[in-house]
């Protein structure tokens, strides 16, 4: 699985948080000269949210300030999303150097968003009449004072051109999702909403493993059904025939379909369900093994422990350490 590093609490000029794969999209972050990289947590949050379920063209964000690159060549900034990191509380203003590295990374990058005080950049290039932007209450008075277009008095956020504004951080997380949606559809935006609490979505479905297979299934009824089933069945799992047979359909023709549909059966799909919920169980909660045996249907504790191993390379009583010392670090 594809995901960032934590950020690191000291200021260092650039923080990239690396992933694997060589196909991906480009997030710059850019802070303020006295704004630290773990200011920008919650947006990598997103992106590492977003990674855990698309299978392509993951997320690569880098941390910077404008000062960071000063001598990169501006190719750099083609092909890449860049995201003016702002406060609620204080305008953004540039030196004569920024002012022209700004100017040049609007230009060149296939989308900014400006988020807080940073939509007083547009002001500070000069390029205030090209585009609308949503303004934070604080910052009101001045933006039109300094002629910077109004997208509605009440809009959170907008959109103007390759140019987005958000009034701030909090703002922004929607509209970040809908730029996600733009690169990997609708369907990954909506699971990204459910998945990190920002839509109103079935709680059941910020399961993985779940959102996995629905997007494979690409909204096949009959497997989201199934799959609800077998949510709803963890304990005392259901038999394929028990599934089969409450959806009206032959158990020959449910295997079929998730196999069509998702590449594996409804037996390796339910397993690695209970998988899913073991290993949560192992992390985030102090219940012993005999009772995470009981809650996931697993029946004996070599079988829990054969089928942790087999997805996690390590003994449930390994994976519940790993997570405590995680915690206590």
């Amino acid at each position: 699985m594809t995901y960032f590093a934590s950020v690191p609490q000291a200021v260092s000029p650039v923080v990239t948080y690396p992933v694997a794969p060589t196909q991906v999209h480009d997030i710059d972050i850019i802070l303020p000269a006295n704004m630290p990289p773990s200011a920008a947590q919650m947006f990598a949050d997103l992106f590492e949210a977003a990674n855990d379920l698309i299978h392509s063209m993951p997320y690569r964000i880098t941390v910077q300030n404008l000062a960071a690159r000063a001598s990169e060549d501006p190719r750099y900034w083609t092909r890449r999303s860049v995201i003016f990191l702002g406060d609620i509380h204080s305008r953004w203003g540039l030196t004569s150097v920024e002012q022209k590295r700004v100017h040049q990374i609007l230009r060149l990058a296939t989308r900014s968003v400006l988020v807080g005080g940073a939509i007083f950049l547009l002001r500070e290039i000069g390029v205030q009449d090209h585009h609308s932007v949503a303004i934070h209450p604080n910052f009101y008075a001045a933006a039109l004072e300094e002629n910077l277009n109004d997208a509605g008095r009440g809009k959170h956020h907008a959109v103007s051109k390759q140019v987005h504004s958000a009034i701030s951080g909090f703002a922004a997380l929607p509209l970040l999702i809908g730029m996600i949606g733009n690169d990997h559809g609708q369907f990954i935006a909506n699971s990204l909403g459910d998945y990190v609490g920002l839509s109103s979505g079935n709680t059941r479905n910020q399961s993985k493993v779940v959102l996995d297979l629905r997007h494979r299934a690409r909204g096949d009824k009959l497997i989201d059904n199934t799959l609800a089933l077998m949510q709803e069945h963890i304990e005392e799992p259901l038999m394929i025939c028990d599934l089969a047979q409450a959806q009206g359909v032959s158990t020959r023709k449910l295997q079929r379909r998730f196999l069509e549909k998702t590449g594996t059966g409804p037996l390796v799909a339910y397993r690695a369900l209970r998988i899913e919920r073991a290993h949560q169980l192992l992390v985030h909660t102090s219940l012993n093994l005999s009772e995470i045996i009981v809650a996931t249907g697993f029946g004996t504790h070599s079988n829990l422990a054969r089928w942790i191993r087999t997805e996690y390379g390590m003994s449930p009583q390994a994976v519940r350490r790993h997570a405590f010392d995680g915690v206590m670090s």
